[in-house]
């Protein structure tokens, strides 16, 4: 800390470009690595108590912002063992029990009858109910420890000159922070979170080996409080009807009892507000695993399961829509392509890419379909004979038979009954297995004759070779180009328009920002125009924090990069498919 402090000192009141002597500029520091002809220059790093800290730079013209990593030596925290085995939740406690307090202190730092240029500035990523990796904490096993980054600007003076003395202040003031806290911190919480991380990977390994897409234990608090995702207090806890009740015993003697739905197609119906949407919502989220408290700690589904929705408007380009049309007037359906899909069509498209993505499952309600897509009864067919659209009942069961499961909420319709390996009702929030009584009902009414194109009479691909049009690419023209958010959820990158409204399993503004700089790289990629678009993808999601140097930095840093959050192939790929030209 002495070095830091005389840096600090003999930067006072100098131009703000002597920030740069912080740290070791990455370009030299690569190249010194790449020959053996230049001498390499020693990382910068800053000693203060039982931590340490780097500085990296983010830009020459804004040497004042920067990013401050903190290194945690995994000793501190006490589960040595833990950490190395899986690194996750020591990642994910220590983000949480740190993030709070830091950006706490940077708000008594502010001063609003002063420019923002003469205070020290900082915030660190937050965490929301999901654990999951996250650029704000990632532990480096080439050190053995936990990296924090922290964005820090250092105080001007008057916009150009270091304003050293108030910049040092700021950096030990954040560091006593995150060191009163290490050493106060309750471990006894870290290792509840370790034991409910394991627990929740042995559940799905359990879910995967015994052909189960989700669990949602008994005593699960399913509905959330508003808008947000805080669980609604006196709330009916979940009780899973006794056909479907399976029973998980863990290694740790902890036996889970809750339901289990296997495989195949399974409706969810029910009255009005008696919770069909809320359950279907708690098994969209069920990809990820959540905190204690959050009342969804062992509602956990297959990590594929994709929702479905009819978008109206959205964009389509080159995708096979044989799988559920027999023809579209005005050109074919083998390489559609359209500026404003309809709800049927972008429905259709929806489901074409979650399966050449790798969905094993597909989570759908009735409230946000497209009716026509859904269904076309008995006497509609009788009457419409040409008709273009193939309803996804005669599709259902060839994708299940192709492995990918369905779980359908309908309220208003009895046509999918027929199809369902598995019937749940819900009333008041309450589970009844009837699937039986289903099946006696239907006996007693005799069956009826499939649809035009059902019980697998024709049979359709539904993967292939997917790439970006060229169209899409950001290169020379876009030279310059900016990275906006229209809205909560529209990604603006140059011309280029990304609308995620409907990618609702995305839970966090860091998910959306990771998914603007993973599609900024996807189209400045070259071989991303000619390859396999879902293998591009899931490489970008699975190298996206392999570089533990300058893991969110890039060489025009826009500062969303700053706080990265783990996202899934399908995620990226269902984003990219999104990708609209004016």
């Amino acid at each position: 800390m002495k070095q830091f402090k005389k840096i600090m000192a003999q930067s006072h009141t100098q131009n703000r470009d002597c920030l740069h002597g912080l740290y070791t500029d990455r370009q030299i520091y690569l190249s010194c690595l790449s020959s053996s002809m230049q001498p390499i220059e020693d990382e910068k790093v800053y000693f203060y108590r039982n931590i340490s800290f780097t500085f990296a730079g983010t830009g020459y013209r804004t040497p004042q912002r920067m990013i401050l990593y903190v290194w945690v030596p995994k000793e501190l925290l006490g589960y040595e063992g833990e950490t190395a085995k899986s690194p996750v939740p020591c990642e994910d406690w220590l983000l949480r029990n740190l993030s709070g307090p830091v950006n706490a202190l940077a708000c008594t730092l502010r001063n609003d009858h002063k420019d923002a240029r003469e205070k020290p500035d900082f915030s660190m990523q937050e965490t929301g109910a999901a654990v999951r990796r996250r650029s704000g904490c990632l532990f480096i096993r080439e050190r053995q420890q936990f990296r924090l980054q922290i964005s820090y600007t250092f105080p001007l003076i008057g916009g150009h000159s270091v304003n050293g003395k108030s910049g040092y202040k700021g950096v030990k003031m954040l560091l006593d922070t995150l060191c009163d806290r290490l050493e106060n911190a309750d471990r006894e919480s870290l290792g509840e979170q370790i034991r409910l991380y394991k627990r929740q990977r042995a559940i799905r390994a359990y879910l995967q080996k015994n052909g189960l897409l989700a669990f949602v234990a008994d005593g699960s608090i399913l509905p959330r409080q508003g808008d947000t995702r805080m669980p609604l207090a006196g709330a009916v806890p979940f009780q899973s009807p006794d056909a479907l009740r399976v029973n998980i015993s863990l290694e740790d003697g902890t036996v889970l009892t809750g339901m289990g739905i296997k495989k195949g197609i399974t409706v969810i119906t029910g009255g009005g507000y008696g919770g069909k949407s809320t359950l279907l919502d708690a098994l969209e989220q069920g990809i990820y695993d959540h905190v204690k408290g959050d009342g969804r700690e062992y509602v956990l589904t297959e990590e594929s399961a994709c929702k479905i929705y009819a978008e109206d408007g959205r964009c389509v380009q080159t995708t096979d829509l044989s799988p559920f049309f027999s023809y579209l007037p005005g050109g074919g359906v083998d390489a559609f392509s359209t500026a404003h899909a309809s709800g049927s069509v972008s429905q259709a498209v929806n489901i074409v890419e979650a399966v050449y993505g790798g969905s094993r499952l597909l989570l759908i309600d009735e409230d946000t379909s497209a009716t026509n897509f859904m269904i076309r009864d008995r006497l509609m067919r009788r009457l419409v004979r040409r008709e273009p659209i193939v309803p996804y009942t005669d599709r259902i069961q060839e994708l299940s038979g192709r492995d990918v499961s369905t779980i359908l909420v309908i309220g208003g319709s009895g046509e999918y009954l027929k199809y369902a390996d598995c019937v749940l009702l819900l009333e008041d929030y309450r589970v009844y297995d009837k699937t039986m009584e289903i099946r006696d009902m239907l006996l007693c009414a005799g069956s009826e004759d499939g649809g035009e194109y059902g019980d697998g009479q024709r049979l359709c691909r539904w993967t292939e070779r997917r790439v970006l049009p060229h169209e899409l690419r950001l290169g020379e023209r876009y030279a310059g180009y900016t990275v906006q958010f229209d809205h909560e959820r529209c990604i603006r990158l140059g011309e280029i328009t990304a609308d995620l409204k409907y990618l609702t399993v995305l839970d966090s503004p860091g998910q959306l920002h990771t998914l603007a700089w993973l599609l900024e790289m996807l189209l400045l990629q070259e071989r991303s125009q000619d390859g396999d678009l879902r293998f591009c993808c899931e490489r970008l999601v699975q190298d996206m924090f392999e570089d533990f140097r300058d893991v969110a930095l890039t060489s025009r840093t826009h500062g969303y990069e700053l706080q990265l959050e783990e996202v899934r192939g399908l995620d990226l790929l269902m984003a990219a498919f999104r990708l609209r030209n004016p």
